[in-house]
């Protein structure tokens, strides 16, 4: 078991580009680090950023593209006695993910369109019925962008405005199952593919990498928390993100159905919601690491797939409990 500290930093910056010329981004960079807690994560990463924010980068650096940045911020924390792995976001459908151990991938978010039912389910299940979604879908690759974008645009073409159990391999398509489909097809035109990502919905999806499959369920809360030694409370919109990964059942197309999951974690919902979190039966810490570990040791007994807890306490802080390296 694992757990990583997780902080977001944002800066503003101009930066030329071959064959786009200069121009501006908003940029965020999420670290996860093994070595910190919250608060001096944050004070690192914002060290970090604060030299690039409101300035021309092609100025300070020989090469200001994503990948560069992305170590160039490595670098920086690393000096700092931070060593972590970052994700960089130069635009909403575009950046890097840059590991500890210096590998790298581009990733570009997409989606597409389109109408499903699923077959197996039991009599009367939501899913059963035709609807649709607005599918979302992130792509992380060794490949750069535009070649990420080259591959995707061939599945795209199959998928928009479709239904998709009239597509050969997509009979049942869950999410899990369309997930899959698509580290087939993309196998070949990007043999740097690292994972494919597909939300169904903002709070549920599934990832389909080399080690296999996992599936995340998301639900918030809304809690109070001990602020200070002197007793004083503050409070949070929490956002809890269950990671599941095994493989998927045959006849089922899932691994576990979303809407499972989301019962079975309803009684610690119930505990933490509209509460303070000191009061829980338990728990041994409240910072997010110490929530997401009370919630792994209840929930995991009950879902043996359970392999991944994130606890966010805010959109730019939490923690990522690893409980078995499926991720």
């Amino acid at each position: 078991m694992r757990t990583l500290h997780l902080a977001t930093r944002g800066f503003e910056a101009a930066r030329t580009l071959p064959g786009v010329g200069r121009h501006g981004h908003s940029f965020f960079v999420t670290a996860e680090s093994r070595v910190a807690d919250h608060a001096e994560l944050r004070a690192h990463l914002t060290e970090a950023c604060a030299p690039l924010h409101y300035r021309d980068l092609s100025a300070m650096l020989a090469d200001a593209g994503d990948a560069a940045l992305a170590r160039h911020l490595a670098a920086t924390l690393s000096e700092l006695g931070q060593p972590c792995a970052l994700t960089l976001r130069s635009a909403p459908e575009r950046g890097v993910e840059l590991a500890e151990d210096g590998s790298l991938c581009h990733w570009f978010a997409t989606g597409f369109e389109a109408a499903h039912q699923l077959p197996h389910v039991p009599p009367g299940h939501q899913c059963g019925r035709l609807h649709g979604h607005g599918f979302k879908v992130r792509l992380v690759a060794a490949e750069d962008v535009g070649d990420i974008v080259d591959a995707w645009q061939p599945q795209f073409d199959v998928l928009q405005h479709k239904y998709l159990n009239e597509i050969a391999g997509l009979e049942n398509p869950t999410s899990e199952v369309l997930a899959d489909w698509l580290w087939q097809r993309l196998a070949e035109p990007l043999p740097g593919l690292c994972k494919v990502e597909v939300f169904e919905t903002h709070t549920a999806g599934s990832r389909r990498d080399a080690r296999g499959l996992t599936i995340w369920k998301e639900q918030r809360f809304e809690a109070a928390v001990p602020f200070d030694a002197a007793g004083n409370y503050t409070g949070h919109s929490y956002l809890v993100r269950l990671y599941l990964s095994g493989a998927i059942d045959e006849f089922s197309g899932w691994l576990r159905d979303f809407g499972e999951v989301k019962s079975l974690f309803k009684p610690l919902y119930k505990q933490l919601d509209h509460n303070p979190l000191d009061a829980l039966p338990g728990v041994a810490r409240t910072d997010c690491a110490g929530i997401a570990a009370w919630i792994a040791a209840r929930l995991s007994p009950l879902l043996p797939e359970l392999s991944g807890v994130d606890l966010f306490e805010n959109p730019h802080e939490g923690a990522r409990l690893i409980l078995r390296d499926a991720r």
